[in-house]
This record gives structure tokens, C-alpha cells and sequence, in this order.
């Protein structure tokens, strides 16, 4: 078995290849105005750019999951950051909506694969009763590209340009695939996907229930997120450096959510630590419509957002590894797929209201989308609760972690 410190040096890389992902995911909606800009098309248009990406991986997650369930993960997972350092790094590199429109789908495989499978593999390289803050701890690193992911794309789009920003994300992919390749063990292989397994998460309740709260949990924050930056400019007139210190709010309080997750997830379990995610965004979105010429207000919103997101993320990411251990490559790829849902649903819905009600009164009303989601979101996480169930097969079904 392998030492303790090797294990958390493997649970820290893979936490660092998820702030790669998740800051190659973030980075695009804060720059999102230099690149309509730069690529000449409007801002709903570019925005087509965080809905593409979130979509393909939706679609894809668990389909991926399934056909590369025999792959042994340092390998899957080290190819998966080089995938992400060669489409940002050719991002950096053209001027048209429409390649970049495609190089985004390409790339966006990497994160279909890397964020799922990455918590799928700490779940095998810990004992079953710490899964939970392991797989928290690997979430950790998206709680942290929340801090540099959007501040650093708001920031860098307006001081040195969109250009700068991928090869930012690229330069970190490369080291991210050469962290994992040495510090993650060879030889950790999860149960090769059947249909029985496919048939025990899909028909049971508990687990698509999970999923959609999820998808609307997702969809609600991307509806604010997606927008911010021109959000804050017509509501606070904010400079690129207010915009920044409020994006950097955010993550810190993600941050501080995901490290209490982390702290308490085993704890307190999944499902409480869920709701009260819920509770804390909840509580922030209903305050967003009152936030014109008032920063401090604005603050206030990014800090309960914040707070509730990312460690929300966490918890579902455990509760359906707790629900069906054995299948938790695909059962964690779905999670995923519905994070990813959520992210071109949000943000589609919210472009559409900026297009039909232009200006200040448009960004106000952003609020009118994700407060019912996140209200729909606390009663199916309070019905997946009490649902809650292992899939009938899935005592049939047994993982394995074979390290070398």
C-alpha cells in the first residue's frame, strides 16, 4: 500500500489538475467582452463560446467514462492536461469566431474527462471512510481556479488581452500533466462499465434526482457568473480592478466553502452540506436585483455565492460516490455532465433576457433565472434525501484500485 504522503502528494495533483480545468473554464466569461471584441462578433454571440464548451462536455462525460473505463487513470488523466494545454495554446493563436468556436468543443474533452475521473481515481486511493474529504480535496482545486480563473481572465483581457489568458492556461496544463505523470501511481483502474451498471444508476431515483439538482444548482450560477463582468459594468460602473477584487471575493469564499466542505464533509454528510450550499446561494441571489450602486451589497451577493457553490459541488460529487461506490466513474462523469448542463443552460438563458431587455434593467433581472432554480434545487436535494438508496446492482458491481 502506498504511504500516506504519497497519497496526498497524488490527491494534490490531481487537486492542481483540476485548477487547470477549472481555470481553463472560468477564464473564457472573464474575458468574455475583450474576446467579442477581438474576434468581432457581439456579446451574446461569444458568449456561444462558455455555452459550446459547457455542452460538449455535458454530452460527453459519460459516454467518455464509459470508453476509456479500461484505461489505466495517470495515463487517461496526464493525457487529459495535455489535451487542455494543446487547445489553449492553439487558442492563443487564431483570430476567427468560428475556429475558436471549434477548438473550444476540442478542448473541452479534456475537462469532460479530467474533473470526474480525477475524483473517481482519489475515491480509489483512500480508505472508503475518508472518500469524502479526498474527493472534496480534489474538488478543491476548481474552488481555487474560482479565485484565479475569472479575476485573471477579467484582469488579463483588460491589461494584456484575451491571447494572454490561454497561454496562461496552457503554460499550466503542460505542468499539470507532468504532476500528475509523476505523483499519481500507475495502475489505478476503475470496474470497466456494463450495461448493468449503466441500468442500476440510471433506473435508480436517488441518483438521477442527485444529477438534477446538480444541473440546476450549475445553471444558476453560470446565469449570474456567465455575465458578471458586464453585469458589474452597468450596475456598479466598475473598473477592471473593482471587477477583479469582486471575482476574487467570490473565489475566496468558494475557497473557504470548499476547504469547510473538506473539513466536515465526512462529518456532517453529504446531503446537510448540499443544503446548506444551497441555502447560502439562495440567500445571495435574492439580494442580487438590489445591488446597483451598491458595491458593498455586491460583495455581500459574491461572498454567499461563492461560499455555497463550490462546496456544494463537493458534497454532490461524495453523495453519489456514497450512493454506488462500485460504479463511481460514470456515477461522478454524470455529475459532472450535469455541472456542465447547468453551465450552457444558465448561461443560454441568460443571454437571451440581456438580448430582449437591454441595459441595467437586463442585468437586474438575472435573478428572475437562478432563484426558482436554486429553490427547485433544495427540493429535489431534499427528495434525493429521502430517497436516497445503493442502485440494486450495485453490490454486483465492485471497483478496484490495482497500483503499481
Amino acid at each position: 500500500m502506498p504511504s500516506a504522503a504519497s497519497t496526498r502528494a497524488s490527491l494534490l495533483a490531481l487537486c492542481f489538475g483540476n485548477f487547470v480545468i477549472g481555470t481553463g473554464t472560468l477564464i473564457v466569461p472573464g474575458m468574455l467582452p475583450q474576446l467579442a471584441d477581438g474576434l468581432a462578433v457581439s456579446l451574446p454571440i461569444a458568449g456561444l463560446l462558455v455555452t459550446a464548451f459547457a455542452a460538449t462536455v455535458c454530452v460527453s462525460a459519460p459516454l467518455l467514462a464509459a470508453a476509456t473505463s479500461r484505461l489505466d487513470r495517470r495515463a487517461l488523466l496526464a493525457g487529459m492536461q495535455l489535451v487542455f494545454f494543446a487547445g489553449h495554446a492553439a487558442a492563443a493563436l487564431v483570430s476567427s469566431f468560428a475556429l475558436m468556436l471549434v477548438l473550444r468543443v476540442l478542448t473541452s474533452v479534456g475537462a469532460a474527462l479530467f474533473t470526474a475521473q480525477a475524483a473517481a481515481a482519489a475515491a480509489l486511493l483512500v480508505r472508503p471512510e475518508a472518500r469524502g474529504r479526498a474527493i472534496a480535496l480534489v474538488f478543491l482545486g476548481w474552488s481555487i481556479a474560482s479565485v484565479a480563473g475569472m479575476p485573471l481572465g477579467a484582469y488579463v483581457g483588460a491589461v494584456w488581452g484575451w491571447r494572454a489568458g490561454f497561454a496562461l492556461v496552457a503554460a499550466g496544463a503542460l505542468v499539470g500533466a507532468v504532476a500528475v505523470w509523476l505523483l499519481v501511481p500507475a495502475g489505478v483502474r476503475v470496474q470497466p462499465v456494463s450495461g448493468a451498471m449503466w441500468r442500476s444508476l440510471l433506473g435508480n431515483p436517488s441518483v438521477l434526482a442527485n444529477v438534477g439538482v446538480t444541473s440546476l444548482f450549475a445553471a444558476a450560477g453560470f446565469a449570474l457568473l456567465s455575465y458578471f463582468v458586464p453585469a458589474a459594468r452597468q450596475l456598479l460602473h466598475a473598473s477592471p480592478e473593482l471587477v477583479s477584487v469582486l471575482l476574487a471575493a467570490f473565489g475566496v469564499a468558494g475557497v473557504t466553502g470548499n476547504v469547510l466542505a473538506v473539513r466536515y464533509m465526512d462529518r456532517l454528510g453529504p446531503a446537510r452540506v448540499i443544503m446548506l450550499a444551497l441555502l447560502s446561494a439562495l440567500c445571495a441571489h435574492l439580494l442580487w436585483p438590489w445591488t446597483q450602486d451598491a458595491p458593498l451589497l455586491m460583495a455581500v451577493v459574491m461572498l454567499g455565492a461563492g461560499l455555497g457553490v463550490f462546496a456544494g459541488n463537493s458534497a454532490q460529487q461524495a453523495r453519489m460516490v456514497a450512493l454506488a461506490p462500485a460504479a463511481a466513474s460514470v456515477s461522478i462523469a454524470l455529475n459532472s455532465s450535469a455541472i456542465y448542463l447547468g453551465q450552457a443552460i444558465g448561461p443560454a438563458a441568460a443571454g437571451l433576457l440581456i438580448a430582449h431587455v437591454p441595459g441595467v434593467q437586463g442585468y437586474a433581472l438575472l435573478a428572475a433565472i437562478s432563484a426558482p432554480l436554486l429553490v427547485l434545487a433544495i427540493g429535489l436535494s431534499q427528495f434525493a434525501s429521502l430517497r436516497m438508496r445503493p442502485p440494486s446492482g450495485s453490490a454486483h458491481v465492485q471497483g478496484r484500485a490495482a497500483q503499481g
